[in-house]
């Protein structure tokens, strides 16, 4: 009978220890259907944008992506959406949807294709660019790192290596004193976690590796690298915006009853948020000391898509479906539409007490059947956290128009904007449309 009693007490101690956790920590979900997500209130100092990256729009770069695209016979990135030739025409697509700001990257490679070979055709194209935008009353943001980078870069080891983010911070000091006179809000680096996990622990960005403690090498020298940068952009223009754009990936656990579930999330969430919301705040890391990433930030970018249902034996590949509860609507993109899940977001940045800027929200929908939605439901999440008193400041829908779409190739339409890669046609959807007319609405 003893064994029984055994037994009872562990499972009395199990239970009570997963009801604590699904307290602590539980899973947000708001019915829908009785939220009226067309009224909408944002402060009339809201910034309304939309975002791209070079390498998505250009065409016809050479840096790290596309040589991993012919080394591993990946879709070819190719022209792209011909960007780099139709950028004013593009910029008129801008000014049709009402924004008030656009968010793009700069090609290292373009301007640095061979080491200390300095392209300054391409700085005058870049600075054309912007002079377009102010002229037409949009704001730049820049992002210096969106992914992408030279292939020269690469070859020393890139990131992976620490001595080559010297390489990095003297590029981004060379380049901004070209644009710092008429651009405020600089972003140094894209998504430090999705470029390191998705390279060096899933295998399907550049370098292609499969090394978990590759990945988080490579997330803290990222890390140091913007913590260097910003020092350095500060020292050069003290009254410059600076900050880094960070994807915010929810993870829950797949089955709430399950305590094995529980602790890959605890540990998942660490990886992908945590540490990088420590080494802000705390200049710490994966317990090693980042002093110069401490506080080096005017303003946190949350890029937010989805949350994660989480268990041991999560799959390493985005090319399958991820779990999702029976009433989330799952996008193209295999993981489910939870704008709740901005909201959860939302408190991992607020622990830096510096604004947010959303600078990446969207949705892979090629059919325009989804997107109205969700951009409607994120929006009032947005609009009832502001009400709360959280500090956001701007959105930045991904994306502008249909693009390139990293390891997905041509296959994940993002565009507020149809692109027909045949004849480079832009064509506005629905959606676009909608959020037109809230842009319009709100800038009366």
């Amino acid at each position: 009978m003893q064994w029984l009693l055994v037994i009872g007490i562990i499972v009395l101690l199990y239970s009570s220890l997963v009801g604590l956790l699904n307290i602590l920590f539980p899973e947000k979900h708001l019915d829908w259907d009785n939220i009226n997500t067309d009224v909408l209130n944002f402060p009339e100092t809201f910034t309304w944008g939309v975002a791209t990256a070079a390498h998505q729009i250009e065409g016809h770069n050479v840096n790290n992506w596309t040589q991993f695209e012919d080394r591993e016979n990946k879709e070819s990135s190719g022209s792209a959406c011909d960007h780099w030739n139709r950028w004013q025409d593009d910029h008129n697509l801008l000014v049709e949807l009402g924004v008030s700001s656009y968010r793009f990257s700069i090609e290292w490679s373009r301007i640095e294709p061979n080491q200390g070979d300095w392209n300054e055709d391409a700085i005058q194209v870049y600075s054309d660019m912007i002079d377009s935008l102010i002229s037409k009353g949009i704001e730049p943001m820049i992002t210096l790192h969106h992914f992408s980078h030279p292939i020269w870069f690469e070859e020393k080891g890139g990131f992976y290596q620490q001595q080559n983010i010297s390489y990095f911070v003297d590029y981004c000091s060379r380049i901004f004193p070209y644009f710092s006179d008429r651009v405020n809000k600089w972003c140094t680096v894209n998504e430090p976690d999705v470029f390191s996990i998705m390279g060096y622990h899933m295998g399907m960005f550049p370098p292609g590796l499969r090394s978990p403690l590759k990945a988080i090498r490579v997330m803290k020298n990222v890390m140091v690298a913007h913590g260097e940068v910003y020092h350095r952009l500060k020292h050069l223009n003290p009254n410059s915006y600076v900050g880094l754009a960070k994807n915010v990936t929810i993870f829950d656990p797949y089955r709430r009853w399950n305590l094995l579930h529980w602790l890959t999330t605890f540990a998942l969430n660490y990886i992908w948020n945590g540490a990088i919301i420590s080494a802000l705040s705390r200049g710490k890391m994966y317990g090693k000391s980042v002093t110069k990433v401490k506080n080096s930030a005017d303003f946190i970018g949350l890029n937010y898509y989805t949350h994660v249902l989480t268990s041991p034996f999560l799959p390493q590949t985005t090319e399958i479906d991820l779990p999702s509860r029976s009433h989330e609507t799952v996008t193209e993109f295999g993981y489910p539409m939870y704008a709740e899940g901005l909201e959860r977001a939302t408190k991992w940045l607020n622990k830096l007490a510096i604004p947010i800027e959303i600078t990446e929200n969207g949705v892979a929908d090629g059919e325009d059947s989804l997107r109205p939605t969700h951009l409607k439901r994120h929006l009032w999440v947005i609009a009832d956290l502001i009400a709360k008193g959280v500090d956001i400041r701007s959105y930045y829908h991904w994306s502008l128009m249909d693009n390139f779409e990293w390891a997905e190739g041509y296959s994940m339409r993002f565009g507020l904007y149809h692109v027909d890669y045949e004849n480079q046609q832009r064509t506005l959807r629905n959606s676009g449309k909608t959020y037109q007319q809230i842009i319009s609405r709100h800038n009366k």
